[in-house]
């Protein structure tokens, strides 16, 4: 049997329906849990209670990518989700004679770290990210050359239709018309739009690496760019508000989320960025969403 389908697992997430797209029909088979298959067209098959996925779809597999998991919920359900699954895909694919396992990973491994590079130490802050540092390390410790498995680290998800957090953000920078930044301190952020991030799944899915890797867009986001895609697209004219430290610090401490949100940087270096150091989209993503919120 030929080996020539990558199994999507988590095809419902909008990182998986990402993944549809990019590979298409022909190369893609769809895994949820539930009965419908997300597009019409694909190949799908259901996980089982247990996890499990069909022997004889894993058999007509050249890789797994898993990007099944949940960011919210009590800790039972983050253990379910992001440890038990990819660690019972990963037996189930070995088994199979699947050669190759991509593991949707996440920044929030690595904490509040202001820049990320290979060398920057694992600090969780929360449940979430411990329960991915977790599955990184059982995966990668089952990493073989019966089965090489890469776990790939992605920061902030955004699309024009599910900008996430953006769309707050948005929201509040246009009713008081300034966005505030540390003195001295400019804030920017690694991000990626879900195409992209899709684009270099599959990329991963088709090579040979194994370990840990990074994905972000090498055109980090910023306050500048906003500002400027707000007057060019929608005629909202923004300042930025250079914040004394101290006030800052302040923030920090009492409101310590929203501090990491607004104030923070959060960057990947180019040297550790599989993408290389050519812009993707995430500017134009972002006119698009500035477009459609405002209707311009």
């Amino acid at each position: 049997m030929t080996r020539d389908k990558i199994l999507v697992v988590g095809a419902n997430g909008e990182l998986g329906q990402a993944l549809l797209r990019e590979l298409g029909t022909e190369k893609a088979i769809a895994a949820t849990r539930t009965a419908n298959t997300p597009h019409v067209g694909f190949d799908h098959v259901r996980i089982g209670s247990d996890g499990n996925l069909p022997v004889a779809t894993l058999k007509r597999c050249a890789a797994v990518i898993n990007a099944a998991g949940s960011v919210a919920g009590d800790d039972q359900t983050l253990r379910s989700a992001n440890i038990h699954l990819p660690r019972v895909i990963a037996l189930a694919a070995k088994n199979a004679g699947v050669p190759r396992l991509i593991q949707v990973s996440s920044f929030s491994i690595l904490g509040a770290a202001e820049y990320i590079d290979r060398t920057t130490k694992e600090r969780p802050i929360n449940a979430y990210g411990r329960s991915k540092a977790a599955a990184e390390r059982l995966l990668l410790e089952s990493s073989s050359d019966e089965l090489s498995v890469e776990c790939v680290r992605l920061p902030f998800l955004f699309s024009a239709t599910k900008p996430g957090l953006l769309a707050p953000l948005l929201s509040l920078t246009t009713r008081l018309r300034y966005l505030p930044t540390v003195a001295g301190n400019p804030v920017r952020r690694s991000m990626v739009v879900y195409a992209d991030a899709a684009k270099q799944l599959v990329a991963a899915a088709q090579s040979g690496l194994s370990g840990i890797s990074f994905v972000a867009d090498p055109r980090p986001f910023d306050y500048a760019l906003l500002a400027t895609i707000l007057a060019e697209e929608a005629d909202i004219n923004i300042r930025i508000l250079q914040v004394p430290r101290p006030i800052a610090a302040s923030i920090d401490h009492l409101l310590p989320a929203l501090g990491r949100r607004l104030l923070r940087s959060s960057l990947l270096d180019p040297c550790a960025n599989r993408v290389g150091d050519e812009p993707l989209g995430l500017e134009e993503e972002l006119r698009k969403l500035v477009r459609s919120t405002y209707g311009s």
